[in-house]
Parts: C-alpha cells; sequence; structure tokens
C-alpha cells in the first residue's frame, strides 16, 4: 500500500498504532528528529549541519539523509518518492514522502 507523508502538517502520537498506521508514524518520527536527540542512540536522526547550510546543498542532504534514516531504521517501508515543500528563513524543512508499506 502506497502513503504520503507531510511533514508540514500537524499529527497527534497515537500510542496504540497498529500494522501500517505504525510504521507510517515510524517514518515520520524518524524524519523529524535531529542527531543527538535520541538519548540511547545519539547517531539516530537527521544531521543538524544541513540547518547552517545554503538552500539547495540542504535539500540535496536532507533528502539523503531521509534514505538513510527510513532504511537503517524502518526497513519495512520503501521510499518511492521524496519532494521537498519548502524551506523558511529558521532552517525548518517540510517534506511530502511516499512510501509503500
Amino acid at each position: 500500500m502506497i502513503y504520503e507523508i507531510d511533514t508540514s502538517t500537524p499529527t497527534e502520537l497515537n500510542w496504540n498504532a497498529a500494522d501500517d498506521e505504525r510504521i507510517i508514524q515510524n517514518v515520520r518520527n524518524l524524519i523529524s528528529t535531529w542527531r543527538y536527540e535520541v538519548a540511547y542512540n545519539r547517531t539516530k536522526g537527521l544531521d543538524p549541519r544541513i540547518m547552517d547550510m545554503p538552500a539547495e546543498s540542504a535539500k540535496a542532504l536532507y533528502i539523503a539523509e531521509i534514505y538513510r534514516l527510513i532504511g537503517t531504521y524502518e526497513p519495512n517501508a520503501i521510499i518511492k518518492d521524496v519532494k521537498l515543500l519548502s524551506i523558511n528563513s529558521d532552517g525548518q524543512i517540510n517534506v511530502k514522502v511516499v512510501v509503500e508499506i
């Protein structure tokens, strides 16, 4: 099944998520977490250097990091597409990730 994950839309954490919903929630959490935020797994998350890069470089590294994170930590989701939606002046990057489960 194909799912779209849009990081520009806030969602609530569902502690009872199961099956595909849980995988989608895991993917959303992975692409919203910066490295060093996870206490016992400091390398899990996006590279924080992305925030200080020019927009084009940040876009390329962010997309590469999404592929790395999902491939490493959520192998049940297969990335079909990643589209950059926006980058603001504060370094906030919004993307739409299409995955197949």
